[in-house]
């Protein structure tokens, strides 16, 4: 069996065994009363919603120096006093002086446009007073669907989500909330993410600020960052009266809530929360939820070393930093959660599939300041498209960017990062990625047909050998047809002596194509650049399925098949093609009739799995399946393969092996006559 009869076989194993470790390895869906216990825990509100369900406790009440350290908000002074919290809020400070009123605030909610308008760079934030939050941001440039009429473009629905709100059945959550954990609880007299927060619009952004009966005022800063998709996030804690100030104070921020799955692509599992420490190697730890309300949290080395936090899912980020030394001083813990959605379920979905939501929280363990002191809590969040082309080199969210793009590749990150490299060269020259994908693939081939030529030679010239041996095989098979022992020993010896072992690199192209195959398959999964991207005719989105027609059509076991993908069935023609004109091996018995069969029926299997994968691996698979017939109907008329049988060749260790036989025979020799071998060294008698 040839390399080129091979490489669907070990393609097809490859495939499975991914398949199946995945299968093994992906969290099961939480069902019954266990998930609603889950969702009930994880969307706890008001009192309940002390810290992450599930999730470490926050470090309240630490006795001694620990409490002590925690750096002050609000206060220039990073010494302020103050271990604790010696009981609820105050009705009267202890001079006397009135606590202040909350005042009522009418609830507000509006559409910024953030960045130059109209431009690819340009976002829709819907700021909200609900919790001075952000409750959405949709992307200016970019948009779900190609083939959009500039109405539809003008649709705020039709452009892409990044972060949403996250409605579940007891509560509201939207990024950037501040969530009061136990300490903050008994300084406060609201809950911080239920009551709305007045609002000052900015030239770049809104200013909330929330005055609380306790005697604590909170403001919030969001507007635009200099940077194309990025926002500064600025936090006061004011102390107004002396009872609140010099108190620890725990708040959770919310970094990102509310990202979705980009698209319906079972080969990854989207969205993702993920946390990790600064300088150095990130370590990065990226959380899927999916399925399962799983509940987790990071904990850094030390109080400076968490460095970023947030979620990403397909094509797009939504990530926090601490951009100045107090965040990064009193930024202690990561938490992220999977969060349940009553109206998907009730839309039709799944029990077990609800949680579609994910949310990511920064702890942060401060002391509020004396009174009239003043200082925030600084940080920056990205919220665009992961690529490189806005997240370069310089920008400080590209450490985290490149870390994430490796867990995204898997295994075969390498390979796929220099696929995706000369992709980029090559799109650059030809200005379409599917021709670069064509070009890429022919670049492949040529490369690897000295050595693909070489090996089918070899072949060839093993097909000649065995139509040679095959006679005394036969004849062997029929003198020890009832002992099948001395039968394979003596086939063993035929083969030796006759040389016609079938060649140790026969599989080597095969075992180079396949790396390059599944660096491919990871490459075109998650590039951003490669989504929506057109090529030919109806295809236009090579990393999803072409998608010819609409035909929502029953199938059994694999389930409706909502499109005719062309592409896929147009590969696995091409594959069958290809195994007809590769020339049939010499041997014909029982085995050899079995495998060609199932080598017919594996590029069918292939496809299946293949079916709803991206058009751009179709298009690799059908150039590299269409040049395989070209080798070997078109090349190999004009230059043909020298399938003549060459003399054997003994190598260095049998010759070497036979002329110590011959010493040793020659030494026998002279012993049994009286006299020392020739060349024996003996000395001879006088």
């Amino acid at each position: 069996m040839g390399p080129e009869k091979r490489l669907p076989l070990a393609l097809f194993l490859c495939f499975t065994i991914l398949v199946g470790w995945r299968a093994i390895t992906s969290p099961q869906p939480a069902t019954g009363e266990g998930a609603e216990a889950a969702a009930a825990g994880t969307a706890a509100s008001g009192e309940a919603s002390d810290v992450l369900p599930g999730a470490p406790a926050p470090a309240d009440g630490l006795p001694g120096e620990a409490a002590d350290a925690a750096p002050a908000v609000g206060q220039t002074d990073s010494s302020a006093a103050g271990s604790g919290v010696d009981g609820g809020p105050p009705e009267a400070s202890p001079d006397g002086e009135a606590l202040p009123q909350a005042a009522t605030v009418e609830p507000w909610s509006d559409w910024v446009e953030l960045g130059a308008p109209g431009s690819k760079e340009s976002a829709f934030v819907r700021f909200d007073s609900l919790g001075g939050s952000v409750a959405e941001i949709r992307l200016g440039g970019f948009f779900l669907a190609e083939g959009l009429s500039d109405e539809q473009r003008e649709e705020m629905s039709n452009r892409v989500p990044v972060v949403q709100p996250a409605v579940t059945h007891e509560e509201t959550l939207q990024t950037f909330m501040v969530r009061p954990q136990l300490s903050a609880k008994e300084l406060l007299v609201s809950d911080l993410p239920t009551v709305h927060w007045e609002h000052r619009l900015l030239d770049d952004g809104v200013e909330f600020t929330h005055r609380d009966a306790g005697g604590l005022v909170l403001v919030k800063t969001i507007r635009q960052s200099p940077e194309p998709f990025q926002l500064d996030v600025a936090l006061e804690v004011k102390s107004t009266t002396a009872a609140v100030a010099g108190k620890r104070a725990t708040l959770g921020l919310l970094t990102s809530v509310g990202m979705r799955a980009e698209g319906q692509d079972s080969f990854y599992q989207e969205p993702n929360a993920v946390a990790a420490a600064r300088g150095g190697d990130l370590a990065v730890h990226l959380l899927d939820p999916e399925g399962k309300p799983r509940l987790g949290s990071l904990v850094s080395g030390g109080r400076s070393e968490l460095g970023f936090l947030g979620t990403h899912n397909k094509y797009f980020m939504m990530l926090a930093r601490p951009s100045n030394e107090l965040a990064r001083a009193v930024l202690a813990e990561a938490n992220w959660g999977a969060l349940w959605d009553p109206d998907w379920v009730m839309d039709g979905g799944e029990m077990d599939e609800g949680f579609q939501d994910i949310m990511v929280e920064g702890v942060l363990e401060l002391t509020t300041a004396s009174r009239g002191a003043s200082a925030a809590v600084e940080f920056s969040a990205y919220y665009g498209p992961k690529s490189e082309r806005w997240l370069g080199a310089e920008d400080p969210f590209a450490p985290i960017f490149e870390q994430v793009q490796r867990e995204d590749l898997g295994f075969f990150d390498g390979v796929a990062s220099v696929i995706l490299g000369f992709l980029n060269f090559l799109h650059g020259v030809v200005g379409n990625w599917g021709v670069a994908i064509i070009i890429l693939t022919l670049c492949v081939r040529s490369l690897l047909f000295p050595l693909n030529r070489r090996m089918q030679t070899s072949m060839a010239r093993h097909a000649t050998k065995m139509k040679r041996v095959q006679p005394k095989i036969d004849a062997i098979k029929k003198k020890y047809e009832s002992d099948p022992k001395r039968l394979r020993q003596e086939q063993a010896r035929v083969f030796q002596e006759e040389g016609a072992m079938p060649p140790i690199g026969g599989c080597l192209p095969v075992f180079f194509q396949i790396p390059i195959f599944f660096g491919l398959f990871s490459a075109l999964r998650v590039s951003f650049d490669l989504r929506q991207e057109p090529f030919f005719g109806w295809i236009k989105d090579l990393s999803q399925p072409d998608q010819l027609m609409r035909i929502d059509l029953p199938f059994p076991l694999v389930g409706p098949i909502e499109y005719l993908n062309l592409l896929p069935i147009l590969m696995v023609v091409l594959w069958v093609g290809q195994q007809k004109v590769v020339p049939k091996p010499a041997t014909d018995n029982e085995q050899a009739r079995q495998m060609q069969k199932m080598m017919m029926w594996m590029p069918i299997m292939f496809g299946v799995f293949l079916y709803n994968y991206a058009a751009g691996l179709s298009l690799y698979m059908i150039t590299t399946s269409a040049f395989g017939i070209m080798e070997y109907t078109v090349i190999r008329k004009i230059w043909p393969l020298d399938d003549s049988e060459k003399p054997r060749k003994k190598s260095r260790w049998m010759e070497k092996l036979e002329n110590l036989q011959k010493q040793a025979v020659a030494q026998q020799e002279a012993q049994r006559k009286g006299g020392p071998a020739r060349g024996g060294g003996g000395r001879k008698k006088r």
